[in-house]
């Protein structure tokens, strides 16, 4: 290409102290580290996290070591023995970011958004403290924006983590965040602590977003679902035993993309974009195959527009289709229809996104091409840069 790409879904992976080293003295003693055989793992208060099985990352999987796999698994293929592969020694330019920048240069990537790897899978094992749960994340932004950037150099863009357990904690990290030029937020796809996103009680943090014309990035969660209490209760009981079946039904009952359709739905059906026209979403890592199924679902639940369709006091004035056709930018996977999701959305409404250097994802950024290539050129730029930068421009 004659350009470089911007990458929707770049990834860092933590230090031992990224909790911890700018945390104050309850974060501390909360945030331990303990020894199980050769492995170490993180525990906040008396709960494990269990969400990255190895969250030293050292050693690691190779980028793209699984992607073949996932493209076979794609279009039919039978499951096979193919694993993560030949583990190396954790490269320091996943920690790096001047080192990164240079890896960046090497592959023709201009900007990222650079995503957590165990940072979005830890916020469920402080539901119940509030307080703690908001200083442990403040820690958290902290080493963020010192080792890679919110805004780092107009090329990284590490985006905040911003719990919405409480609306006023969270709206005093996002002040936070944006006077450090915080372009990007990320926040925790699906029910927020019993409440929909739409929820009358988030609007005034939705209402600083939506003045403050940033993006909010949902990107998907390891760990504990908030859908686990609700699978285990209805589905799980007389067969709990059986791990395999559990496991199997629960991912296909509550696969990773469900609280994106949720979260969407959730938004759409509860007048938030007519409330908050300025604010932009970008789901990431969490596939597009459900987009369709989405669309055809809100608009039924929507009803015709022909009759009173309210909700929190607002009437529903588009379909619901076409207002997350208008407010959702979506980064598919490699291996799906992306071809298919750019003809439903439209091109300016896909962003590239190569999982880099996660396992899952491509060997490398631009191999992401190799999956728009019938597009015309145009389109083609708009889904590898224009589509990103345009979420972060001021």
């Amino acid at each position: 290409m004659e350009y470089q790409i911007f990458d929707a879904d770049n990834h860092y992976y933590e230090v031992e102290d990224t909790f911890t080293r700018f945390g104050d003295e309850k974060v501390r003693k909360h945030v331990r580290w303990v020894q199980d055989g050769k492995r170490r793992h993180i525990m906040f208060g008396d709960r494990l996290s269990t969400g990255v099985p190895n969250p030293t990352f050292n050693p690691i999987a190779k980028p793209g070591a699984f992607h073949d796999t996932l493209k076979h698994l794609e279009v039919g293929g039978r499951p096979n023995s193919s694993t993560y592969g030949e583990l190396e020694p954790l490269p320091e330019e996943y920690r790096n970011r001047d080192l990164r920048l240079l890896r960046l240069d090497e592959q023709d990537v201009s900007s990222v958004f650079m995503f957590p790897t165990l940072g979005q899978c830890v916020e469920h094992l402080m539901y119940d403290d509030a307080d703690m749960m908001y200083r442990i994340f403040r820690a958290f932004n902290l080493w963020l924006d010192d080792q890679w950037g919110f805004n780092y150099q107009g090329r990284i863009y590490a985006p905040p983590v911003i719990p919405m357990l409480d609306v006023q904690k969270a709206c005093e990290e996002l002040e936070f965040v944006l006077d450090r030029n915080a372009r990007l937020i990320c926040l925790r796809p699906g029910p927020l602590y019993g409440r929909s996103p739409a929820d009358p009680y988030f609007d005034p943090f939705w209402s600083r977003v939506n003045e403050a014309g940033i993006t909010v990035g949902f990107h998907a969660i390891g760990g504990a679902s908030p859908y686990d209490d609700m699978y285990e209760d209805s589905w799980c009981r007389p067969a709990s035993d059986d791990k395999y079946y559990v496991s199997n039904l629960r991912q296909a009952l509550f696969p990773g993309e469900r609280p994106a359709m949720d979260t969407l739905t959730a938004m759409a059906l509860g007048s938030f974009f007519q409330r908050f026209p300025k604010i932009r979403v970008a789901i990431v890592e969490m596939g597009c195959t459900w987009l369709p199924y989405l669309l055809h679902v809100l608009d039924h639940a929507g009803g015709l527009l022909d009759r009173r369709v309210e909700a929190f006091g607002h009437k529903l004035t588009e379909r619901p289709s076409e207002v997350i056709k208008q407010n959702v930018w979506i980064s598919p996977f490699p291996e799906e229809d992306v071809v298919g999701l750019a003809n439903l959305i439209g091109a300016d409404h896909v962003l590239m996104g190569s999982d880099w250097p996660h396992p899952e994802g491509n060997h490398y950024p631009a191999e992401y091409v190799s999956c728009i290539e019938s597009l015309d050129s145009a389109s083609i730029k708009r889904i590898m840069r224009d589509n990103a930068l345009g979420l972060v421009s001021a």
